[in-house]
């Protein structure tokens, strides 16, 4: 649940639900209820103050606002629910966030309406809403991805996208400031998804992203030209395990660790061949085509 840890990369592995806070207006502060879920319960509930919830079994995790506090531990418990752990924090400690704007690579990533002037290499804004999922663009592997995508991304070639592991959808999103003319936005969390689409609309990009729940790959095809991989580690290693990336002819990856760098290109050489990797702060991310 560390999302501050730096080598954690966090992103909910379990169906979720609930709704989240206006794009524009995030609480700011948290109440975040671990419980154990009982037999047969399905962690849908409905509170008041209620932010959002994921599941990570045996457990569920509720996020409240702040002032939600003791009110927000009877509602769940009344519903049978057992509180084994409690946490109340800032909003900002949750997700880290700079006060107003972050510059990657080609990519200004805006936390509220901004007029400033950009840097003349900073082509492309994006408004974001972290919510309560990961894909702020603090994290290194968010930021190691936005400078690869922004050097190697060709909108001729590149033209439809598949963001597996999406949270936020802020990769989704840079690839479609780009020139990709679809993408589709995969998460396995159904409030990521939310959170993603309420960023898509934000950003007035929704006849081109398309965020879907899915479990894996294998519940939308081989669709696409490029694969975008920004996951956990157990979870990226699960994907690289099975066959779905490869009829990818453009993947880019990361949420790996340098010390699995190994494991990594073994995967990927199998098939695609490597055209450009960034290292920062032990993390590492790459990119790879497919040979015609």
């Amino acid at each position: 649940m560390d999302q501050d840890d730096p080598n954690v990369k966090r992103s909910p592995s379990a169906a979720a639900e609930g709704e989240r806070p206006h794009p524009t207006a995030s609480p700011e502060s948290l109440c975040v209820l671990e419980c154990l879920v009982p037999a047969g319960a399905s962690g849908d509930i409905r509170c008041e103050g209620l932010l959002g919830s994921w599941r990570e079994p045996p457990y569920a995790y509720f996020f409240f606002e702040g002032r939600a506090g003791d009110k927000a531990t009877a509602s769940v418990e009344a519903m049978g629910f057992r509180v084994t752990g409690r946490y109340e924090l800032a909003y900002e400690q949750w997700q880290r966030l700079p006060k107003r704007l972050l510059d990657v690579g080609p990519f200004r990533i805006a936390f509220e309406p901004i007029q400033e002037k950009r840097p003349p290499d900073v082509r492309h804004v994006i408004v974001l809403n972290p919510g309560l999922v990961f894909g702020s663009g603090m994290h290194p592997t968010t930021q190691l991805c936005l400078r690869l995508l922004g050097r190697v991304f060709r909108p001729d070639a590149m033209m439809t996208v598949v963001d597996l592991g999406t949270g936020t959808g802020v990769l989704a999103l840079a690839a479609a400031r780009l020139g990709a003319r679809r993408v589709v936005a995969v998460d396995v969390n159904p409030l990521a998804v939310r959170e993603a689409a309420a960023n898509v609309r934000q950003n007035g990009l929704s006849g081109k992203i398309f965020p879907v729940a899915a479990q894996s790959l294998d519940a939308i095809g081989p669709f696409g030209d490029v694969l975008l991989m920004n996951l956990e580690w157990p979870s990226l290693r699960a994907v690289l395990e099975t066959d779905s990336w490869k009829p990818f002819p453009y993947v880019l990856c990361s949420g790996y660790l340098q010390e699995h760098s190994p494991f990594v290109r073994a995967k990927l050489s199998q098939t695609h061949t490597i055209r450009a990797a960034l290292a920062h702060e032990g993390w590492g991310a790459s990119f790879w085509t497919r040979p015609t």
